[in-house]
């Protein structure tokens, strides 16, 4: 009892001579206890940081599309199977024969500094389309042609005053050398969340790369094409990528007098069938990717023949005296591989590597990048200068004129069926492999 009495005592004359702080103590600890976890949000988050090297030389215009599509959206997306999604515009509306579309923005997207998207914000910039804005909901496309890429065109990420996007990542900062950007990190737009700031450093070369990784400065490497001896590193994880969206062939001049034209037809596609392309992991067939939904997968394979092969060299008018293949290092592995197999025919094949290439070649073997509309008017219509191999097809053109004027997806699909079955048979390329990248993660 005298113990209890004690601390009675006590008590009682501590609370008499500090109330005055006990009592703010509690207000403060309640008060804490309700609006605590809305004042939290204020304050910065102790974010995890994640850098990545990439591998070349970018201005801050031209930034890799997978880093601007972390910061921002088109008025469109694109889904793997090639089909056009709505993004920024929630709908359209194609009218006047496929010369007139007509965009209606979502209102619910706003740009990250918090303003609210208006349609003068969009600032594609088209050669031969007037641009309209009826209201702050809307933006019209009126073009000279039907154009029904245009729907996948408006894909690309949109920006205001520089780099401000409407992405679920912001740039919080970005160095440069001269116009060269040496690094860029983005970080969450939701300051909730978990995702982790990304540092995206640029190197000129893979060795570069390399040895970032190996002196940890870097905790990844993406878009490896020779990992080297960087496969065995130490508390490392190797991701392959198989890229769908381009193809490594081989381009065969249309106008060399021996593998050209109509004439040419028969050894060009003795050619094709004389490569073996069981070695390459993922072949391609098509000029089209055979995740879109315009791919056409009963066209001519050229299975590796050389029975077929020598059957073609009977039919041929004259066989050429020698065949000089050109490319570049990356693919002079590539190039071996085809030398060897022709070589097995009887033809003498001559290998040129260079840095740069130019469109003086008879045989060329590079790597080349797929749209993701199926329109492929640039690359193989007679009249366009980047049509390389000189590839020349009144029907092809018709084809490739008729498919980017048509808007109905299914007559767009026969069309570029017939477009892939009758570049198969021509054979201004041969189709080897899509190619496969590496990414190199420091677990």
């Amino acid at each position: 009892m005298k113990r209890l009495r004690y601390f009675w005592r006590f008590t009682t004359a501590f609370t008499s001579k500090y109330y005055i702080l006990i009592t703010l103590g509690i207000l403060f600890g309640i008060t804490s206890f309700i609006i605590g976890p809305k004042l939290i949000h204020f304050f910065p988050k102790n974010r995890a940081t994640y850098s990545i090297a990439i591998i070349g030389r970018f201005t801050s215009t031209e930034i890799p599309i997978p880093i601007q599509q972390k910061l921002s959206i088109g008025l469109t997306g694109v889904d793997s199977q090639g089909n056009v999604v709505p993004a920024l515009a929630t709908s359209w509306e194609i009218t006047n024969d496929g010369k007139t579309y007509n965009f209606t923005l979502s209102d619910t997207i706003h740009w990250q500094d918090g303003s609210k998207v208006k349609s003068r914000d969009i600032n594609y910039q088209f050669r031969d389309a007037q641009i309209s804005y009826p209201d702050d909901h809307h933006i019209i496309f009126n073009l000279k042609d039907p154009f029904s890429p245009l729907t996948t065109v408006v894909s690309k990420p949109i920006f205001k005053s520089g780099l401000l996007g409407l992405g679920s990542y912001k740039i919080s900062s970005l160095k440069k050398n001269g116009n060269i950007v040496t690094s860029v990190t983005l970080t969450p737009m939701d300051r909730d969340s978990t995702s982790p700031k990304l540092v995206y450093s640029f190197y000129p070369s893979t060795t570069n790369a390399r040895a970032a990784f190996k002196l940890g400065q870097v905790n990844a490497i993406e878009d490896l094409t020779d990992v080297g001896d960087l496969s065995n590193w130490p508390h490392t994880k190797l991701e392959s990528l198989i890229h769908t969206d381009r193809f490594v062939g081989v381009f065969i001049n249309n106008k060399d007098q021996f593998l050209g034209g109509s004439s040419g037809k028969n050894i060009r596609q003795a050619l094709a069938y004389a490569i073996d392309k069981s070695r390459w992991k993922v072949r391609a067939f098509s000029p089209i990717s055979p995740d879109s939904w315009a791919f056409n997968p009963d066209i001519k394979k050229y299975d590796y023949s050389v029975q077929k092969a020598h059957d073609l060299f009977s039919k041929a008018d004259k066989l050429p005296p020698e065949i000089n293949i050109t490319t570049v290092p990356a693919y002079l592995d590539v190039a071996e591989s085809v030398q060897k197999d022709w070589q097995t025919l009887g033809l003498k094949v001559n290998i040129s590597a260079k840095p740069e290439l130019d469109d003086n070649f008879q045989v060329l073997i590079f790597a080349q990048a797929i749209p993701q509309d199926p329109d492929q008017y640039n690359l193989w219509h007679s009249t366009q200068t980047s049509n390389i191999t000189h590839y020349h097809n009144p029907r092809i053109d018709k084809l490739l004129e008729d498919g980017r004027k048509t808007s109905d997806i299914q007559e767009r699909k026969s069309i570029y069926a017939d477009f892939q079955r009758f570049i198969a048979e021509d054979v201004p390329v041969i189709f080897l492999f899509h190619p496969i990248t590496y990414n190199l993660i420091r677990q």
